[in-house]
């Protein structure tokens, strides 16, 4: 199936319940649950979050610049678009906005970029890494947390602006009930964008959701 006549969608969210399932409809959104993950941060009463969480204890990987080859595309631009179309989606449901962390954003786009340049649409990278992995591995705390990725072509998807590229990408999301149940879980607090845009105008997104851990009501 081309491209240029469908998007692909997947999330994958991370809860705190047991057992596991998944979609196998191949027309359908990819929906995995997966176990505990995180579970070891407990304290919920403080307004500290994952996106005060000090520099010095998050090992993210080193910025990853996308140079399109359009002028008139930012990539950074749309990624903040979607951060504001996803707040405004948010408000209008009655939940609260999501703070953005650049570090969970920097995870985001690598993951976009190594699909992008590996010429695969998957959470599990092809190193084997699924979200939660590259979470632990860039040491960046959430009790819970999703991922939603999304493939486009601004070529060929009547995407052609920042502002166009921005609300194609969330309005998948939103259409797919799976993907939109994830987006507006109230308990969640932080999110990262990453975008990256390949030469042939194949555009790839993931969105990282978090709800972050909690510190003490002493350090507030």
């Amino acid at each position: 199936m081309s491209s240029s006549l469908h998007t692909s969608i997947v999330l994958v969210l991370l809860v705190l319940i047991a057992g596991c399932a998944s979609s196998t409809d191949p027309g359908s959104p990819q929906t995995e649950f997966q176990t505990e993950f995180g579970s070891e941060f407990t304290d919920y009463e403080s307004s500290k979050f994952a996106h005060e969480q000090p520099d010095d204890e998050v090992d993210v990987p080193p910025p990853l610049q996308n140079k399109t080859s359009r002028d008139d595309i930012d990539v950074s631009s749309i990624e903040y678009l979607i951060v504001i179309r996803l707040n405004d989606h948010r408000r209008a449901n009655d939940v609260d906005p999501l703070v953005r962390d650049p570090r969970l954003a920097r995870i985001a786009r690598h993951h976009s970029y190594d699909m992008a340049t590996q010429n695969f649409f998957n959470h599990t990278n092809l190193d084997g890494e699924t979200f939660s992995d590259r979470l632990r591995k860039s040491n960046y705390d959430c009790v819970s947390g999703g991922e939603n990725i999304r493939m486009v072509d601004w070529k060929s998807d009547r995407a052609q602006t920042e502002e166009e590229l921005a609300e194609f990408i969330m309005t998948g999301f939103i259409e797919s009930p799976e993907h939109n149940a994830g987006m507006l879980r109230p308990n969640l607090t932080t999110v990262g964008i990453g975008v990256y845009v390949r030469e042939d105008g194949r555009t790839y997104a993931t969105m990282n959701l978090c709800e972050a851990y909690s510190a003490s009501e002493g350090n507030e």
